[in-house]
C-alpha cells in the first residue's frame, strides 16, 4: 500500500509559480517544514501563508521563544556590512546575514553538516525566524 504523501501549497522563488510541494523534513527544533518543487525540484523552507499568518501549530504567544531576533535588533551599520547570502559561501558564526528573497537581515547561530557532508547554517532572522540554509554549495 502506497504512503500518502504530505504536501503545502507554496510559490517556488525559482519558478515563479506554485505548486502543491512535498514536504521532505522538518528542521530539527524550529518545527519549519522544507518543501521539494515538482518542476525545478529545488528545496526551500515553508514561507507561511501569503497573507503572513503563522500556521496555527507554529503560534505559542504564551511562551515566546527565546533568542528570537526582531527587524529591529539590527543596526544600521550592521545592515551596511552584512553578507549577501548566497549558497556557495561559507559563514561563521555570528555573521550577519542578507537574504536578497526574503529581504531580510539574520544572524549565524549555528552550523551543521547533513548527511553527504552537506554543510548548512541555521540563521535567526528578523522576519522569518530561524532557517537552515545551506553552505558551501557549488
Amino acid at each position: 500500500m502506497k504512503e500518502k504523501t504530505r504536501t503545502i501549497e507554496q510559490k517556488c522563488s525559482v519558478c515563479d509559480d506554485v505548486f502543491d510541494m512535498e514536504v521532505i523534513e522538518e528542521a530539527a527544533g524550529s518545527g519549519v517544514p522544507w518543501l521539494k518543487c515538482p518542476r525545478c525540484k529545488g528545496v526551500l523552507p515553508y514561507m507561511g501563508d501569503e497573507d503572513g499568518e503563522e500556521r496555527e501549530e507554529e503560534k505559542n504567544e504564551a511562551e515566546p521563544e527565546t533568542g528570537d531576533i526582531a527587524p529591529e535588533d539590527f543596526s544600521v551599520e550592521e545592515k551596511e556590512n552584512a553578507l549577501e547570502y548566497e549558497k556557495e559561501n561559507e559563514y561563521g558564526l555570528g555573521d550577519i546575514i542578507y537574504h536578497r528573497s526574503w529581504n531580510d537581515y539574520g544572524k549565524v547561530i549555528s552550523k551543521e553538516v547533513l548527511p553527504g557532508h552537506r554543510k548548512t547554517i541555521i540563521v535567526n532572522f528578523g522576519h522569518q525566524g530561524k532557517i537552515r540554509l545551506l553552505e558551501g554549495e557549488s
